[in-house]
């Protein structure tokens, strides 16, 4: 284990890139922003959000609780500066998790600073997927930063790591990985370093009370473990890992070179097998866990990658015989708050100057003055999260809330998707569930059979199409018509 490095090095390169992403639109692809802030409102104004009050499907239903805090923090900047106010939160979320991957890197390369960069890399590629508004983020930087504190000498990181899964768990679901790799650690380090027992001891209970420390004790498990054990494959973030695709190519990248430097370089440390094999495995599930593996996996590079690296050379005849290179001097310490205090001004400056309003180019704007009030609505997935920040006055059939639909009702999902898709029987579902208007994109299934059927059109643009759901009579009677 290391002593800190000095972090000039780590708080400059996170807060250029935080501040670079500010250039990123705000909720491009990813509508999930929009709940998440609503929820956080309702928080504010009325308590905690236990049961469902968005939906007119599973209204009344349980609802996760496991994000609040995130949720909270993304409010909070909203409230600050609308929506430059999230970006300055997404800003430096980046920041800090960028800073935390180069740090951990460098603590084992402290007098090669481009081998610490180069080796985070592959983690800072990956986890571009997940720079997103979303309480994740914030669990990313929570592991980065649990990966940092098992690197470090002494007993007081072992007890920040235990207040931090503490915080982690009130933050996102994802801290069951962090409490399950604490208390992986913290056996293993009872045994092997026992100089420490009373830090790993504080740790493990620090995971233990991350279980049960949150709104919802130890129901907050019950979405991490849904996840792990059913994966809801119907979305693409939890569809297994695709090498095919550029964030599946980045991930098989990273998992090969841990593969070639372990049959290359020297024995692992213990602390990278405990980290890296558990978090592998967890990759291989579903896409949206392939960020994680890149996290713990920086530190190991930058120790064994350059020694993986020359023996690769010496097999395959390529000596190169270099002087070796002067270490850089060392910064001093007293310019890591220089440091800091720049590069928050300068990821606050580039979120002053970034995106005023989100990208809403695939969104129905044009529709939101033809949305009736009250329940009857059906509109597509991606629509959903929008709309419960949008246009509260319409509640809504489904959105990116998991919790509610998979528990609550799991039927909503299966008729959702019989509708969108006009399956054989999506009628009857149409009748059953009390749609009175759909809100698709022009291209479903469900649009063109509703054209087709003469279901008058209240608002189209190429982003969307709001329709009218024709009574089962009106509707025989205008394909009569139109025969």
């Amino acid at each position: 284990m290391s002593a800190l490095p000095p972090l000039t090095i780590p708080i400059a390169f996170g807060a250029a890139l935080g501040a670079a992403t500010t250039s990123l639109a705000l909720g491009a692809g990813d509508t999930d922003v929009y709940w998440h802030l609503a929820t956080a409102r309702e928080f504010l104004e009325h308590g905690l959000v236990r049961a469902d009050v968005f939906s007119w499907t599973v209204r009344g239903q349980p609802v996760g609780t496991d994000q609040w805090l995130g949720q909270i923090l993304l409010y909070l900047g909203y409230a600050a500066g609308e929506w430059r106010g999230v970006l300055a939160v997404r800003a430096i979320a980046v920041a800090l998790l960028v800073g935390l991957l180069v740090a951990a890197a460098l603590l084992r390369r402290p007098e090669r600073p481009l081998v610490a960069v180069v080796a985070a890399l592959p983690a800072v590629l990956l986890s571009r997927f997940a720079w997103v508004e979303r309480p994740e983020l914030f669990g990313l930087v929570c592991l980065a930063a649990l990966a940092l504190l098992f690197q470090l000498r002494g007993t007081r990181p072992l007890v920040l790591a235990g207040v931090l899964l503490v915080l982690w768990a009130n933050l996102h679901g994802s801290f069951a990985l962090g409490a399950a790799l604490t208390l992986l650690v913290g056996a293993y380090g009872l045994r092997a370093d026992p100089a420490r027992r009373t830090g790993y001891l504080v740790a493990m209970a620090g995971a233990v009370l991350s279980f049960v420390a949150t709104p919802a004790g130890l129901g907050t498990l019950l979405a991490p473990g849904e996840h792990l054990l059913d994966p809801p494959r119907q979305i693409q973030e939890w569809i297994v890992p695709d090498p095919l695709t550029f964030p599946g190519a980045l991930w098989a990248l990273t998992l090969g070179l841990i593969l070639v430097t372990a049959a290359l370089a020297p024995p692992a440390r213990a602390i990278d097998v405990l980290l890296i094999v558990p978090v592998a495995a967890l990759s291989l599930t579903a896409a949206r866990q392939m960020p994680l593996f890149a996290v713990v996996a920086a530190p190991y590079l930058a120790d064994r990658g350059p020694a993986a690296w020359a023996e690769l050379r010496r097999r395959m005849g390529f000596e190169l015989h270099l002087p070796p290179l002067a270490a850089p001097p060392p910064i001093p310490r007293r310019f890591d708050a220089i440091a800091a205090v720049l590069g928050l001004a300068l990821v606050l400056g580039a979120a002053a100057l970034g995106p005023a309003v989100p990208d809403e180019t695939d969104l129905p704007v044009a529709a939101l003055a033809e949305l009736p009030a009250g329940p009857g609505l059906l509109a597509h997935y991606d629509f959903g999260g929008w709309l419960i920040w949008r246009a509260p006055q319409t509640p809504v059939f489904i959105d990116g809330r998991l919790v509610p639909y998979r528990r609550g009702d799991p039927s909503v999902l299966q008729d959702y998707v019989r509708i969108v898709e006009a399956k054989p029987g999506w009628p009857e579902v149409v009748a059953r569930r009390g749609v009175r208007w759909i809100l698709v994109r022009p291209a479903d299934p469900i649009a063109v059979r509703g054209v087709d059927l003469g279901w008058r059109t209240l608002s189209a643009s190429r982003s969307h199409i709001l329709m009218e759901v024709a009574a089962p009579e009106r509707t025989a009677r205008l394909r009569t018509a139109r025969r």
